[in-house]
């Protein structure tokens, strides 16, 4: 059975653009109850772009994932373990060196995370209240998220026009 995907992929760049183009006005705003208009020349900038770039960002995501992976089954192996060595590397503390006083310090830490997530389920997080926010606050940002993107589109113009200048 063919899919509208597989016409999609045998498109030129130009209609390729354009009908990502009209995907997108099919969108309505839920705030402005309005479709959503983007230029064919945004879609067609993006999709004309050297690969390159995409491979370093892919890769970039790759790491992140391999050490989501690891962490994450480091944790599944041994919490305790797990916990105390990230409150270690916070602390700036090295396990082979710990005083007295550190090792009684990071057991009663450690105590003191399984009895806070106990009683926080859901609400519990490892990193600090502001780190949290921090998050929260640039993920649900608007204004944040548009200058992110529009330095970043401003730094793709200018790697292209750098690119360009270099292959003349």
């Amino acid at each position: 059975m063919r899919k509208q995907y597989d016409d999609f992929t045998q498109l030129k760049l130009k209609d390729m653009s354009k009908s990502i183009s009209d995907m997108t006005y099919k969108y309505i705003n839920p705030e402005t109850q309005t479709p959503t208009k983007v230029p064919p020349a945004h879609y067609e900038k993006i999709l004309d772009q050297v690969t390159e770039k995409y491979m370093s960002d892919i890769t970039s995501r790759q790491f992140l994932t391999i050490m989501y992976t690891q962490l994450s089954n480091l944790k599944k192996e041994d919490e305790k373990y797990f916990n105390q060595a990230l409150l270690c590397m916070d602390m700036g503390l090295n396990p082979k060196d710990l005083r007295i006083e550190e090792q009684i310090a990071i057991e009663y830490t450690n105590s003191f995370i399984d009895d806070k997530k106990q009683y926080e389920k859901k609400n519990y997080h490892f990193l600090s209240e502001d780190i949290v926010n921090a998050y929260n606050e640039s993920k649900n940002n608007p204004e944040l998220q548009s200058n992110v993107i529009r330095e970043s589109n401003r730094a793709e113009g200018l790697d292209k026009t750098s690119r360009d200048s270099w292959e003349r």
